[in-house]
């Protein structure tokens, strides 16, 4: 249902419950009435046919905008314009009684009004409820619970039709899960429930620090932030997520490597590689037989995917680009894990996350980020006797990857064999496919 079909849905009742109070209150109802709390009070109370005509009107305008403010702003503001509107009529009526000892009847304007703001909030929690029931079918497993909610409430925060946002974007993937699945072509069952036990908490851990699932593979996922609904910290969400994520594996890997294969051998431990990238990407959905797809397409998507790729080289798990680094810095402890040219455009700095700011505000955090820079100055100085010799300071302190400093020994001697010129700027250009 749309906006518009859902406006209207939210106006009818309640219009019609206003029509058939006022031409209650304007029929002889109102004057029995009246009569009736004359005879119980045991003398008559003058009532002026005017009366009756100015609580037609007050009943009339108050409903009509008791019913616009359940539309506008919803259930909140329109009770509280009730209740206001009755306090206030009651209190004038009562004024004017003692006074002149005029009976300007406000209980049955009153009961009225009433009876219009409870049948406008009826349809209006009743509609809200169906939309949340169907954003659930439709997107339970792409949107956090929250966010769908909110959607609910306001339909127009899912804007379909395109925009342009800064998003931080995550690419999730479980290493050798082919060479895993070889293992158990005797038992595909078991493997299935495995897939389900891994993915099934690490996209709950998405989903619970407000992120979109957007594409599901056979080894892994991609999701995003800030899109559709705003979220002004998506990069410390993301790492938040990714952080949570790497403690999911190490609860999985608690109990799966205990179990056995069907043919026997031990289950193997589960390895995940995570690229984290922001940048602007064009975020938009659209309808395909009749499920509701919402993608973010940008060059952020792309370099988190190809950090993925490159997680494995550098030890660390979790690798994000220098923009997802100076959006959380102050919440995680990065450490500089390369310069590469992960495409056509200018070089990028990674860093790999390893832990929250307890971790970056200690010193053996604080001392691998010191041997770290030297080790990257002196590359892009071309002094590989000098780097050798950090690297060797850096094996020995508390948190360094060893594979890291491999992989920037094994780069040392290709640089030896074939030096990158005098302008070379220190960063390394894989071949990438």
């Amino acid at each position: 249902m749309s906006s518009h079909d859902r406006s209207r849905a939210i106006w009818a009742l309640p219009l019609l419950v206003l029509v058939v109070v006022t031409i209650l209150l304007a029929s002889d109802w109102g004057s029995i009435a009246s009569g009736l709390r004359g005879m119980l009070l045991g003398s008559a109370l003058p009532h002026p046919p005017a009366a009756t005509t100015a609580e037609t009107v007050c009943l009339a305008l108050l409903g009509l905008a008791t019913i616009f403010l359940l539309v506008r702003f919803g259930v909140v503001w329109a009770g509280v314009f009730t209740l206001s509107a009755i306090v206030v009529a009651c209190t004038a009526s009562w004024e004017l009684y003692t006074s002149n000892h005029v009976l300007f009847d406000s209980v049955e304007p009153g009961i009225g009004l009433a009876l219009v703001f409870v049948a406008g909030a009826s349809a209006q929690l009743a509609e809200i409820a169906a939309a949340r029931s169907r954003l659930y079918t439709a997107w339970a497993d792409t949107l956090p619970p929250a966010a769908i909610d909110q959607i609910a409430r306001k339909p127009s925060l899912l804007k379909l039709e395109g925009e342009t946002r800064a998003v931080t974007y995550l690419v999730c993937r479980v290493r050798d899960l082919t060479v895993m699945a070889q293992g158990f072509h005797d038992d595909p069952v078991a493997f299935t429930r495995l897939l389900a036990r891994i993915f099934t908490p690490l996209m709950d851990e998405v989903l619970k620090h407000r992120g979109t699932v957007e594409r599901i593979s056979g080894e892994g996922f991609s999701c995003f932030w800030n899109a559709p609904l705003d979220d002004p910290e998506h990069a410390i969400h993301a790492c938040e997520a990714a952080s949570g994520m790497m403690e999911v594996v190490a609860r999985i890997n608690e109990i799966v490597t205990q179990e056995r294969r069907i043919d026997g051998h031990a289950v193997p431990a589960i390895e995940i590689g995570i690229g984290i990238s922001t940048g602007l990407a064009i975020t938009g959905g659209f309808r395909f037989h009749g499920r509701t797809t919402y993608i973010a397409v940008g060059e952020c998507a792309v370099q988190a995917s190809r950090i993925q790729v490159l997680s494995d080289t550098y030890g660390p798990a979790v690798i994000v680009s220098e923009d997802t680094r100076k959006a959380a810095e102050r919440g995680f402890a990065f450490l500089e894990v390369d310069y590469i040219a992960l495409g056509g455009g200018a070089p990028v700095k990674l860093y790999a996350l390893l832990g929250n700011s307890v971790v970056r505000a200690s010193p053996k955090f604080r001392a691998l980020t010191t041997f770290h820079d030297h080790i990257f100055q002196s590359l892009q100085t071309q002094q590989w006797s000098r780097t050798r010799e950090v690297i060797a300071q850096c094996r020995r302190l508390s948190g360094a990857s060893q594979k890291l400093y491999d992989l920037q020994l094994d780069r040392i001697a290709r640089y030896e064999a074939l030096p990158p010129g005098a302008d070379w700027d220190g960063a390394f250009r894989p071949i990438l496919k």
